[in-house]
């Protein structure tokens, strides 16, 4: 992570601590919070701190509040893994060029891909595709990268077939 993240992340869990006190009971108006103490412990990271209320007795209530954040990883496995989403789609209609993925739409339907703006295709096969139907899914996550490895390039109109979808 860095210093900004960490910054970030440090600032979101102190709100954290804020929004729990404002929550809490106030029934005196003697109150007081420790300063927060921030640790971290591989991805995760949390903040501890003392909020006390002064009882009419003399005594105080004392909520222990801890906020934390955990950071993780999603590749998206259900998505472009084995048995996922992307398994669907005809691989002839498939286009992944510098890590992204897209397909050629059918041409039918009440909308095209991009507004129906026209992209023309070269696929490292030798096919050169012309569509007005080109769907995008989004940034392959790295692990998926060997999956789904570029098969084409964009090329100018003229170096292009004629439209197909």
């Amino acid at each position: 992570m860095t210093s900004n993240s960490n910054e970030s992340v440090n600032g979101a869990l102190w709100a954290g601590v804020l929004a729990v006190i404002k929550e809490l009971p106030q029934e005196t108006p003697g109150t007081s919070r420790t300063a927060g103490e921030f640790t971290k412990d591989g991805a995760t990271t949390h903040v501890t701190s003392v909020y006390t209320v002064s009882q009419p007795d003399g005594g105080s209530k004392a909520y222990a509040i801890t906020v934390t954040v955990s950071e993780g990883r999603e590749d998206h496995d259900d998505y472009w893994g084995p048995g996922g989403f992307r398994d669907r789609d005809d691989p002839t209609r498939r286009v992944v060029i510098d890590g992204e993925h897209y397909l050629i739409g059918d041409g039918t339907g009440p909308s095209r891909g991009f507004g129906g703006r026209r992209f023309d295709v070269e696929f490292f096969d030798g096919r050169t595709v012309a569509t007005r139907d080109l769907w995008h899914q989004g940034v392959i996550p790295p692990k998926w990268r060997d999956r789904y490895p570029d098969n084409a390039r964009f090329v100018k109109p003229e170096q292009a077939a004629e439209v197909t979808a």
